[in-house]
């Protein structure tokens, strides 16, 4: 495989998460994931990318209901009132999914120069399960 495949294969993952903001949420993490499965074991840069892409996207969701559940404390224990938690609710999304794009934009242009990119507000998760899942099952 020409490098530019593999460079093409590696932008794919961020794109499609990219993609699947707009058709579902859910579709910004399963679309990488699918990637992974398909490129884990021919293309492993390729399913690095992918891993961490999905990772990115699944932290999005997760910082969001974080956001979403502090503000939920904050009301029920008379500290914010509805209608300010439904603003800064507002806020918080729309500079999240802000953050979001612009990694996903950051992580095409690395992928497209054939590296990888690891973003500062993912979790990891998915990255740690399934490294884990993949050292067990090679020994």
């Amino acid at each position: 495989m020409s490098d530019t495949t593999q460079r093409s294969y590696m932008a794919l993952a961020p794109l499609s998460s990219l993609a699947g903001i707009f058709i579902n949420p859910l579709a910004s993490t399963v679309a990488p994931l699918i990637l992974y499965f398909i490129f884990r074991s021919q293309r492993p840069k390729v399913a690095k990318v992918a891993l961490q892409t999905a990772d990115l996207a699944f932290s999005i969701q997760l910082w969001i209901v974080l956001v979403s559940l502090t503000l939920m404390l904050g009301i029920s224990l008379d500290m914010i009132v509805a209608n300010d938690a439904k603003e800064m609710m507002g806020l918080a999304t729309s500079a999240i999914l802000v953050i979001f794009v612009v990694s996903l934009l950051y992580a095409t242009y690395k992928a497209i120069n054939g590296q990888g990119c690891s973003h500062f507000i993912s979790f990891k998760i998915s990255e740690r399960i399934f490294n884990l899942i993949g050292n067990r099952s090679k020994n």
